[in-house]
């Protein structure tokens, strides 16, 4: 599969779905972005971007400009990596609505959540996605960028954001996660 196939696919999944985006150049390299309502998430909003570089994209899912605010002004960083560590090392990701779907979303990716290291404070969900991979899940790899992760990130946003407002101890929040979020 090429990019420009890639990007085609794509993009007639996100229209027949109803999926409002936007396309441009990002680096020399095509960029669609969405921006997905959420009911946790700050501004009850996650934004999703998916990059088309030569061999494969990279699919970004992260909370809103607020989010990363909250984040910033926190002070709590050692706590915020502590819950990422714990979502990386223990959590197994399935379906979050737990019905619906053939297939277990963690069975065709393992995303990894994190906090950028460029002082922009966004918590994100990456996943990079080979074009060869893409041809033979196609439909699958949408539903995984355009619908799992951004519920994924937001099912994670209450205990996140209660450590991050203070609310919660990093301890309280892995457990919450232990409880409610597949994490052993």
């Amino acid at each position: 599969m090429t990019k420009k196939d890639a990007i085609r696919l794509v993009v007639a999944y996100l229209k027949s779905h109803g999926f409002r985006y936007v396309s441009r150049f990002s680096d020399g390299y095509v960029q669609i972005t969405l921006t997905l309502d959420a009911k946790d998430a700050p501004d009850k909003c996650i934004e999703c971007c998916i990059w088309f570089y030569e061999e494969g994209m990279e699919a970004r899912v992260y909370y809103s400009a607020l989010g990363a605010e909250i984040c910033r002004k926190s002070g709590r960083a050692d706590e915020l990596l502590r819950i990422l560590n714990y979502i990386n090392a223990r959590v197994f990701l399935s379906n979050p609505d737990g019905e619906g779907m053939l297939y277990e979303q963690h069975m065709l990716y393992t995303p990894r959540i994190y906090l950028t290291a460029d002082n922009c404070f966004d918590i994100m969900i990456t996943t990079i996605i080979p074009y060869d991979f893409f041809d033979l899940a196609q439909t699958e790899t949408c539903d995984y960028i355009a619908v799992y992760c951004p519920a994924l990130l937001d099912r994670l946003a209450p205990p996140i954001y209660s450590v991050l407002l203070g609310k919660e101890t990093a301890d309280r929040a892995i457990a919450y996660l232990r409880e409610n979020c597949g994490g052993g």
